[in-house]
């Protein structure tokens, strides 16, 4: 008459493929959700802060045009300019790249060991005719099958995408060692 508490409470969010239905994971769907809103609001975030400089920029442009027709010297300028680039700028740059990339390879590696799952009745299916139609025998259906307990998803080595950041990171803090050698033997 009434239906076990799990299978009334759980959610499924259902995705259509070329072929078939498949059903998403919620912690997934959840994940997916989070960083979709937070990259959006990072990069609006971003986008405002670009506006509102260009904004400020250009009224300072129009009142200097204003002052120069009006033959005044026009105004210094109220921002003092930026210093120079010094190797402390490769420094903290290659921190940033190191420390993000690492973040992200352990981020990854972590979404790939928490979401193990069995294969559907589906796939092992289709799995089983793949192979029948290739010429397996029973037994190596079975055997193959005995192997094929759990899979992730996504697979561990998705976490190598981290390398990428790491490398980069690890290019500027090599440039900004080199530039602090040069920098010692010039003086």
């Amino acid at each position: 008459m009434f239906q076990r508490s799990f299978e009334t409470s759980a959610v499924s969010v259902r995705v259509l493929t070329d072929e078939r239905e498949v059903a998403m994971n919620p912690q997934v769907a959840l994940i997916i959700t989070v960083l979709v809103l937070g990259v959006g609001s990072v990069v609006s975030v971003l986008l405002y802060s670009l506006h509102v400089r260009y904004k400020t920029r250009e009224n300072q442009h129009r009142e200097r045009l204003a002052a120069l027709e009006k033959g005044l010297n026009p105004p210094a300028p109220a921002e003092p300019l930026p210093a120079p680039w010094t190797p402390r700028v490769y420094l903290l740059r290659g921190l940033i790249w190191l420390f993000s990339g690492i973040a992200l390879a352990g981020l990854l590696a972590g979404v790939s060991y928490t979401s193990q799952r069995e294969p559907d009745l589906e796939f092992r299916l289709w799995h089983m005719k793949r192979l029948k139609e290739l010429g397996a025998t029973e037994e190596q259906i079975q055997q193959d099958l005995a192997q094929r307990v759990a899979h992730r998803e996504p697979p561990l080595v998705i976490a190598l995408a981290g390398l990428i950041p790491v490398g980069v990171g690890l290019a500027y803090l090599i440039y900004y060692r080199a530039e602090q050698k040069r920098h010692v033997e010039e003086q």
